[in-house]
């Protein structure tokens, strides 16, 4: 991820005589930059099923209605690959803002900060934690199957660290990660009696 903060001109009276591009509007401007870059497809010779993603995150700015703002700070979220790593990511962003600058030139350049970089990780079915939970849901008579999850979640910042992780089996849901995200709290006794079968296997194992 990376938290973009920029600065337009100085900021003034949204009524001024005087021509102002404000930091929304060259803020806009490196939204499309982003959201129009092209980014690899899924590098079929790593085995690694998923492709890079961008997606804007946050856009904070501006205050009132008479304000030319002089700043405002985008968070951008990059999903890596094996083939798309934190550097190629970077890179993307700085050379989209580098084109922003160049096309809305500001007093100063835009400001790019790195806030956090987890590495892409993908386990086989066979491989544990995972294969322990498969075969504790499917004793509970569960259907499963593994699938690659993206763009980041725990298992990347465990994978960090060295530590072979799952992204979790939980209870059936609805709008995942949306403002509407809920879950059948019905279902959690299952989702319990799974996990204690696949820990108890780990360490019997």
């Amino acid at each position: 991820m990376a938290g973009n903060d920029h600065r337009a001109r100085p900021s003034g009276h949204s009524g001024s005589s005087k021509t102002v591009i404000g930091a929304i509007t060259r803020g806009a401007h490196l939204v499309r930059l982003l959201d129009t870059a092209e980014l690899p497809g899924v590098d079929d010779g790593s085995g690694f099923p998923l492709a890079p993603k961008l997606s804007v995150t946050a856009f904070h700015g501006g205050q009132g209605f008479s304000v030319t703002p002089d700043r405002v700070d985008i968070n951008v979220d990059v999903r890596t690959t094996p083939g798309f790593d934190a550097h190629d990511a970077e890179t993307l962003v700085r050379k989209a803002v580098a084109e922003l600058d160049a096309e809305l030139p500001a007093p100063a350049p835009t400001e790019v900060t790195p806030v956090a970089a987890w590495p892409p990780f993908r386990l086989t079915e066979d491989e544990q934690p995972a294969a322990a939970l498969l075969d504790a849901a499917t004793a509970a008579g569960l259907m499963v199957r593994a699938k690659t999850a993206g763009p980041s979640n725990i298992g990347n910042l465990l994978a960090g660290e060295g530590i072979a992780a799952t992204a979790g089996f939980g209870v059936p849901y609805e709008g995942l990660h949306g403002i509407d995200e809920r879950a059948h709290l019905a279902e959690l006794p299952t989702a319990y009696a799974v996990y204690h079968r696949a820990v108890l296997d780990l360490l019997g194992g």
